[in-house]
């Protein structure tokens, strides 16, 4: 008996390695992983060399940076994933989208180079000098760029390189760079965590040309961005719309219930965001297969669902059940405060797979009305929910976290029920 059931286990593995989408949710995940043990180990090593003040001046302008570099992709990280599969000039397709997202990058930092001193003077040491604010331009664009490139390796069920060149390549790098840039502080850290990306961005564009052979060269053809221009100013706004919770809760929490239970709703969002990665990673894995040609859709929703249910749950049931514990390795305060936080965000991981699940498979269908809708109504209900809540404890902050990500699953999932799906899309560059 213990023989077939070795034998179930063998097939079933095998099974896993053989499916595309397991196989790049799997490399998604263990990217997820891999980034935040090198990050927590960067921070780390950054506490330890580097005056603190230095430290908080330069976590606040990685925030900003890392937002820039979501809003400069303009979009185009999800019109590769939907359409680079399909493409019938993928090189070019590939190239005009890294020459506009380097174009949108440029423009962005340095938009954000003339508002830092007004609304953040303790970041404007980037502004001392030309050669500061030049190499924040380039380090800002380069982040960017690497964020593409990973999209590209997803579209092309490589996401094995997100974790070769993410994970480890970047987290290698990152963690020995600190100690070389000790004399010039905040920009210190920032360019030891610039110069990575800078690496891994040459990495990924060399494994996109020469692993997986597509033609990348210094041309852009205008023509093929046009072509997914709705769709991907769609991703726009929705990707938009959905930060929005994320940069008001924060500020609701602080000024509604104060430093103390700002500081351990942080912790354990954070925690809660590495349970998500799971559902993200399927979601992500699933948007690849699903913009194949050669993929039935049906299958495609019940594999997925299925994988993100079987993958969410125990680690759910262990964060519930030891919550207090991994709070108190951040300390004391943090178990007094965040606990019941914890919990209930961690319960949350299952409505946040529900609308994961039903956003990605509207992106699929190309439904951009509702794909707007589905984050307009998320954005707008988790945010006056949780305005609501503030004052009254951050565990009632997470009840809104979760309800806004539900009501929106909802919404998608109407949208998908009221319109039938229509995957198949006009090839881009089909056109003469």
């Amino acid at each position: 008996m213990s023989a077939g059931v070795l034998g179930k286990a063998r097939g079933l593995l095998a099974g896993a390695q053989d499916d595309p989408m397991i196989r790049n949710a799997f490399y998604l995940m263990l990217t997820t992983v891999t980034t935040a043990a090198m990050g927590f180990v960067f921070w780390l090593i950054t506490a330890r060399l580097y005056d603190v003040d230095d430290v908080g001046r330069a976590t606040s302008l990685t925030s900003a940076v890392t937002l820039l570099s979501y809003f400069s992709l303009i979009g185009l990280g999800y019109s590769l994933v939907r359409y680079l599969p399909t493409s019938r000039a993928p090189g070019d397709y590939v190239s005009s989208a890294l020459i506009a997202v380097t174009a949108a990058g440029v423009v962005g930092s340095v938009l954000l180079l003339a508002v830092i001193p007004v609304v953040s003077p303790e970041m404007s040491f980037v502004n001392r000098s030309w050669e500061t604010m030049a190499t924040f331009v380039v380090l800002a664009t380069t982040s960017a760029l690497k964020l593409l490139t990973d999209s590209v390796f997803v579209a092309c069920r490589e996401a094995r390189w997100n974790f070769l060149i993410n994970g480890l390549l970047m987290g290698v790098v990152k963690i020995a760079l600190p100690v070389l840039f000790i004399p010039y502080g905040a920009m210190g850290i920032f360019v030891a965590q610039g110069l990575a990306s800078v690496v891994g961005a040459v990495a990924s564009i060399a494994a996109i040309r020469w692993k997986l052979g597509v033609p990348l060269r210094l041309r852009f053809r205008a023509r093929l961005l046009r072509e997914t221009l709705p769709y991907s100013m769609g991703n726009y706004v929705t990707s938009g719309l959905n930060l929005v919770p994320l940069m008001v809760i924060p500020v609701v929490v602080l000024e509604g219930d104060g430093p103390a239970a700002a500081a351990g709703y942080f912790i354990a969002f954070q925690i809660a965001t590495v349970i998500n990665s799971i559902s993200f990673a399927v979601g992500e894995s699933l948007f690849a297969e699903g913009s194949h040609e050669d993929r039935s859709l049906g299958a495609l929703m019940r594999r997925s669902a299925a994988v993100m249910l079987v993958a969410t749950v125990p680690v759910v049931a262990v964060v519930v059940l030891l919550a207090r514990f991994v709070l108190t390795i951040f300390g004391p305060e943090y178990v007094d405060t965040a606990t019941g936080t914890l919990i209930v965000l961690a319960l949350g991981a299952f409505p946040v797979a529900f609308h994961t699940w039903t956003s990605f498979l509207i992106k699929i269908t190309r439904q951009l009305r509702s794909m707007v809708a589905a984050e307009l109504v998320f954005a707008v209900v988790t945010t006056i929910l949780a305005a609501l809540a503030a004052g009254r404890g951050t565990v009632w902050v997470a009840v809104a976290w979760g309800v806004g990500n539900a009501v929106s699953g909802i919404v998608a999932a109407v949208a998908l029920r009221r319109r039938p799906a229509q995957v198949a899309a006009e090839p881009v560059g089909s056109a003469s």
